[in-house]
């Protein structure tokens, strides 16, 4: 990991601990509340999937390509966008630190917790995060509501290990 110093402007303000882990948060939200709507209220994000999930979320590009619905399947939107595909595959790689550490600054501060290889928002974290989203850009608001459609979105796509590999995401 790079040291914070060493890191570019972009790096500082794109992947920053706690945007991401505001990000990481809307991720597993939107797969909490999914999966609620299924009776299954104890599901929390897979953590191989949190990593997914930030790499839909933080490339602008793919993000502008996401599906309006989770009814669109991800098998039909990989075929209608190999190139976005090949970049979420890229981006789990690439975004792999800048994760990990939105995950430890995410649970330092009570805003996700680990359960196992799971990763559950905390709902006591929802005042605090609206607060940020309200003085924030439109940018970030609009990734954090993409991010809870793709949290939503991952939940109806499968198991992890399918749609990892449709993905071409190396474990």
């Amino acid at each position: 990991m790079t040291e914070w110093q060493d890191r570019t402007i972009e790096q500082r303000n794109l992947l920053n601990p706690a945007f991401c882990a505001v990000v990481l948060w809307h991720v597993a939200k939107g797969y909490q509340t999914e999966a609620a709507t299924v009776t299954d209220a104890t599901a929390a994000l897979p953590l191989e999937l949190a990593f997914v999930g930030a790499s839909f979320v933080l490339r602008g590009q793919t993000r502008r390509h996401l599906p309006v619905t989770v009814r669109t399947s991800l098998a039909t939107w990989i075929q209608e966008h190999p190139l976005e595909r090949s970049a979420v595959a890229k981006g789990v790689g690439i975004l792999r630190p800048y994760v990990r550490e939105a995950l430890v600054f995410g649970a330092q501060h009570g805003a996700l917790s680990m359960v196992g290889r799971r990763v559950a928002s905390e709902p006591g974290a929802a005042k605090r995060i609206n607060g940020y989203l309200k003085q924030s850009s439109a940018d970030v608001r609009d990734c954090a509501g993409q991010a809870l459609f793709v949290g939503r979105w991952l939940y109806k796509g499968g198991t992890p290990s399918t749609m990892m590999a449709m993905l071409g995401v190396q474990a």
